[in-house]
């Protein structure tokens, strides 16, 4: 079984990305959710330039890096200071030679709001494209590559940086929209501007989604239920995407054996009304499968889950029913024990630590839990790997 190394003094490692994005929120929450017991993270800004992280760096001991959206500039410095370093691409020209980390599948992106339009039988395409964001040509490529491939005539709208998130560029999108041939699909490069197309169909008074079907792209569900409709988005699992890197860089640490892997998962499709008419009960069902997906280790109740999900407990366990074979009740236990079992293989940490860490009050209760829920001990199960 591969364990993680047991170093007699605690390991910094130095995490910079940005921090207010949703994407960098999901993928802190799941860097720290498989974090080594030992190491302590220091989060700095992307923005900072070479002379500021060598400044940093001479008044911290730093054993470790993990970086998203750097400049060429610090990329080099990281890579030249010969520590274990996970970079990752962020919102600008990255070059590709400094990248090691995991990423995000831009192509399932594009094929992913190219097979919902298909869905819907919508004859015209259109992007909403964020100039000079790297990440953001990526999604128009793809999607443009995916809509011609099939024959789908398609547009692409590019905004500047002074009109993103703004009333000039809800304006844009307006006169953009006008010019498009209906009904039509539109894929915003992520949800902020996803809402600025609804906002724009509001302006024109187009029904969404009987003339316009939209779709964004983060799944940042605060912003996309804060619409009506709610948006449609695709989801990027950020957060496996953070597990991913941490558990890439306790592998160059020496921490865990090189044959233990976690890719990130597969990017998914939520679908909300902004994109065609739904199914309450999917609403309802994909609604508490995000929370649940959130808060994996939290022990949350069948009622508090429904609660959460604007149901009573039985339409809850009727939305199960018709899109999930297995009660709600299951479906927690089951995700529950898979964090749990990541954290058998990923950490050598006491099953007291483990305990408090998954949300137990003690030993015996986790003991009981995974026992009942794979037939083994925490004990045996470690031992296995």
């Amino acid at each position: 079984m591969p364990t993680l190394n047991q170093p007699k003094k605690n390991r910094n490692i130095l995490i910079l990305m940005e921090r207010n994005s949703f994407f960098s929120r999901e993928f802190l929450r799941g860097a720290l959710a498989v974090r080594v017991d030992d190491w302590e993270f220091l989060c700095m800004p992307h923005t900072l330039n070479v002379g500021e992280l060598r400044q940093f760096l001479a008044n911290h001991l730093v054993d470790g890096v993990i970086a998203r959206g750097l400049g060429d500039d610090v990329s080099q410095c990281v890579s030249s200071l010969g520590l274990p370093a996970v970079l990752i691409r962020g919102s600008e020209g990255q070059s590709i030679e400094y990248i090691n980390g995991p990423q995000v599948d831009d192509g399932a992106i594009g094929r992913l709001a190219g097979e919902e339009f298909q869905v819907l039988n919508l004859g015209y395409w259109g992007f909403v494209h964020w100039e000079g964001i790297g990440w953001s040509e990526a999604r128009r490529a793809s999607f443009h590559s995916y809509a011609t491939a099939h024959g789908m005539s398609n547009d692409t709208l590019s905004l500047p940086a002074s009109s993103r998130a703004s009333w000039e560029g809800i304006s844009r999108i307006a006169n953009w929209l006008a010019k498009l041939p209906k009904p039509c699909g539109i894929l915003a490069c992520n949800d902020e501007a996803g809402l600025d197309v609804l906002h724009a169909c509001r302006i024109k008074n187009y029904d969404v989604p009987g003339e316009i079907a939209v779709i964004g792209v983060d799944n940042d569900r605060l912003l996309c239920e804060s619409s009506s409709p709610a948006l449609t988005s695709i989801d990027l699992k950020a957060g496996e995407i953070g597990r991913s890197a941490v558990i890439q860089l306790a592998k160059m640490l020496g921490g865990v054996g090189a044959e233990l892997e976690h890719g990130p998962g597969a990017a998914r499709l939520v679908v909300r009304s902004s994109s065609h008419e739904v199914d309450r009960y999917r609403l309802v069902y994909q609604k508490a499968m995000d929370y649940i997906e959130s808060r994996p280790l939290e022990n949350t109740g069948v009622d508090e889950l429904a609660r959460f999900s604007g149901v009573s407990r039985r339409g809850l366990e009727r939305a199960f029913e018709k899109y999930n074979s297995r009660s709600p009740a299951l479906v927690m236990r089951e995700r529950r024990m898979e964090e749990i079992m990541q954290l058998l293989k990923n950490s050598s940490s006491s099953l007291e630590s483990l305990a408090a860490q998954t949300g137990f009050s003690d030993t015996a209760g986790f003991s009981n839990f995974v026992k009942r829920m794979t037939g083994s001990s925490p004990g045996a199960l470690r031992n296995s790997q």
